[in-house]
């Protein structure tokens, strides 16, 4: 009896200096998270981390980061919550290895973000949304470093993320006001490159849009859009997607992007050469084809081309046309 009590007593010790090590352990983390953060932008007057808590969670491997902030330069990126989801062993290295040995060995991780947004405060661009799950594969710490230090990437970095209720404001471009229900995204980097968003593979796809033109396209084009039964500031889509892959010359991107409504098939394919605003942006090569029209499209169509004593350039697949100009006014070449 005396042995079991003593048996007892010694899992009950044992027990207490393993769950303590542990709550300790997370404590360390938080600690050089902390640290992480602050060394990445003391020094750096372009860049600020704000946030009003780090909690390790013990016996998981959640790092939760309460109202986050990061600007740079006119960048500003926000987060109610940001919960990144590691293996319980990933945790563990920031405590015995530091903070820079856990990040070279952390090579995936998951995380949920509720309610981000991004502001760019010189275009004003917009993008925010309720919730985005992201994945991420790689080297952390090579992602990291190469995003904040604006150097090459020395590991090729994958991401997947998807999301509800996005909204982005491009003002002065095709994309002026967008709302979307959900949203799925993959982008990849090789190594060397050091542009995430201009030397990447991008592909999104979003369903149930709602889409808001600039308002000189709607000027514009108000007279069609309204012949379809829709407002000119809230034209619905069921569905999108959108691939762009980097060109060997600097800056070009070539595009693709597929909408479907319940009218028709639109899909635009073309080069992009990015400039600063995005709006003005030029477009080369790029065609604009309509496929699978709805009956009462192909009505519409044949009242337009008899109003305006036009004939649209019709094949047995659709119609396809010709688009120059930029992102903020492209125009059709006849």
């Amino acid at each position: 009896m005396k042995k079991t009590n003593y048996y007892l007593a010694g899992l009950l010790v044992v027990s207490a200096i393993v769950i303590g090590y542990h709550f300790y352990a997370a404590g360390q983390a938080e600690e050089q998270i902390i640290q992480l953060i602050e060394e990445q932008t003391t020094g750096d007057h372009a860049i600020s981390v704000k946030h009003s808590s780090v909690e390790v969670t013990p016996f998981t491997g959640k790092i939760i980061i309460r109202d986050l902030t990061i600007i740079l330069g006119n960048h500003i990126e926000r987060a109610g919550r940001l919960t990144v989801d590691l293996r319980y062993l990933d945790v563990l290295k920031f405590y015995f290895g530091g903070t820079e040995y856990a990040l070279k060995n952390l090579n995936r991780a998951e995380a949920l973000l509720l309610n981000p947004s991004y502001v760019n405060k010189s275009t004003l661009q917009q993008v925010s949304s309720d919730s985005i799950h992201i994945h991420f594969e790689g080297e952390a710490l090579d992602g990291i470093r190469a995003a904040v230090t604006d150097t090459v990437f020395g590991k090729p970095q994958a991401i997947r993320a998807e999301g509800s209720r996005l909204r982005l404001q491009f003002p002065n471009t095709l994309v002026s006001g967008l709302q979307v229900k959900d949203f799925q995204y993959r982008g990849t980097v090789a190594a060397g490159d050091r542009l995430f968003w201009k030397e990447g593979r991008h592909e999104v796809t979003m369903d149930s849009l709602i889409w808001k033109p600039f308002e000189a396209f709607q000027d514009k084009y108000g007279f069609f859009i309204k012949g379809f039964g829709y407002s000119t500031d809230a034209i619905p889509f069921q569905s999108a997607r959108f691939q762009s892959t980097p060109k060997p010359q600097p800056g070009m991107l070539q595009v693709q992007t597929r909408l479907k409504s319940e009218l028709a098939l639109f899909s635009a394919d073309g080069l992009v050469d990015l400039q600063q605003p995005l709006g003005k942006s030029a477009l080369e090569n790029a065609t604009l084809s309509i496929t699978d029209f709805s009956d009462s499209f192909s009505r519409v169509l044949e009242n337009v081309e008899q109003l305006l004593s036009i004939s649209l350039p019709r094949s047995e697949d659709g119609i396809t046309i010709r688009i120059e100009g930029s992102i903020s006014e492209p125009v059709i070449n006849r």
